[in-house]
Parts: structure tokens; sequence; C-alpha cells
């Protein structure tokens, strides 16, 4: 494993994640393979996670969503539905952070990030890209979009089969610190909307979450209950 790899992804992504609940409440069905870079994780035959594609090989998702037989499986949309662009993959390299608590009854939310690098690379086209990667921070008030196929009803829970998208905001920390106390580390950033609605839950698990910079985005992960840990 390159540790240049790790470094420059670890600044970027230093984030949380929460263990339950993924519910994007709000959202709305995105426009077909906008969301290039997204990709669900299958445990057998369930979708179990999201995951980035950062490249033709690597992917980037939540250390605890690592299983025995997981498959990766990109250009999706419709979950039911094989559209054309779907390609599927087998993972077994896995690379998660090596600061993770596996212990996940420990509810420890930091360094909840895992690499995947696939056996093959993925055939790159206007359905599969990777995400162009922001090196500049966020900044209180800065827009994000969240994306997955978490749970869109609340509290009656109803799972979509297309992919969701909603727009969600940055927050001042002294937010967080309020909603969370003792939960939120220094190396977490939140976002969401305080007034709850759309994000105020989670999305699957390692989904990507992003803001505009430039011609840049920057992923970033939910913590929960209307907040997001992202890169800081």
């Amino acid at each position: 494993m390159n540790q240049g790899i790790w470094v420059s992804l670890l600044m970027l992504l230093w984030t949380g994640q929460g263990w339950t609940d993924t519910r994007t409440i709000g959202a709305e069905e995105c426009t077909p393979n906008s969301q290039p870079w997204q990709a669900g994780l299958f445990f057998l035959t369930r979708l179990f996670c999201g995951a980035t594609l950062l490249s033709d090989r690597w992917l980037l998702t939540a250390a605890h969503c690592r299983k025995p037989y997981l498959w990766v499986r990109l250009g999706e949309h419709h979950l039911w539905q094989w559209e054309g662009p779907e390609q599927l993959f087998r993972v077994t390299d896995f690379f998660p952070h090596p600061g993770f608590n596996s212990d996940l009854s420990a509810r420890d939310h930091n360094h909840d990030l895992m690499l995947i690098r696939l056996k093959r690379p993925a055939r790159l086209n206007p359905a599969v890209q990777p995400l162009n990667i922001s090196k500049s921070c966020v900044r209180p008030g800065t827009t994000c979009l969240i994306s997955g196929w978490g749970a869109i009803s609340s509290p009656d829970v109803e799972y979509p089969l297309t992919l969701q998208c909603a727009n969600i905001s940055v927050l001042e920390p002294r937010l967080c610190h309020r909603a969370y106390p003792g939960r939120i580390s220094s190396n977490m950033i939140c976002a969401g909307l305080w007034e709850g609605g759309r994000g105020s839950c989670q999305v699957r698990p390692g989904s990507p979450r992003r803001r505009r910079v430039g011609s840049g985005f920057e992923p970033r992960r939910p913590l929960g209950g209307g907040f997001y840990a992202i890169g800081a």
C-alpha cells in the first residue's frame, strides 16, 4: 500500500462515521448517472454501503463496511434494473485506516475510513468517473451535495430503488458540539440542516458527500442526527 495515498487522503478526508440509521430524508432522485463516482457495496446480494470512486482501481468507503464477501457496483442508478453502464467487481483488497477502532460496540467515530482496491481497472465512461478531489478546506455555509440509496421517509422507513440526491450545508462547529457533546473530535467538520429535513439522518455509510470547489469536489462522511463529518 502506497503510504503517499494514505497521507493525501487523510489530509483531505479525516472523518468520522455513524454506525446506524441509513436515511436520506428530503432527498430527490438524482439525474441518472449524474454522480458517476457513486458506487454501491453489496454484501452477497444486499446493498450494504456506498463508496466513492477515486480512480479506475481505488474507492473510498467507511472502514466498518468491510465484509468477507463484498461486491462493488459502478454506474448504478436503479437497483433492480440493468440499464447498461453498470460494472460489477468482487472485492478482496481492503485497506482500513490504521487508527480505526474495529470494535463497533465502542461507537468510536474516528478514522472510519477504508480504501478498496479493485483487481482490475474500471472502464471509465460518462457513467463511471472518479471524483476530482479538492485540496481546499470547507467553510461554514458551504453547500454540499449528498447522494445514496438510504431511506427517504421518516418515521415510516421507505427505501428508494433509485439514487437520491440532496443539498446540505457546512455548519459552525459549535452547533455540532452542542448536538453531540463529547462525540465530535478536532478532526471532524460537520454539515447538515440544523432545523432538520434534508440530511437529517444518514445516507448509506460511505456514500459520497461533496462540495463544489472550482473544478473539484470533496467527499464527506455522515455522523448521524443531521450532521456529517467531512474533510478538514
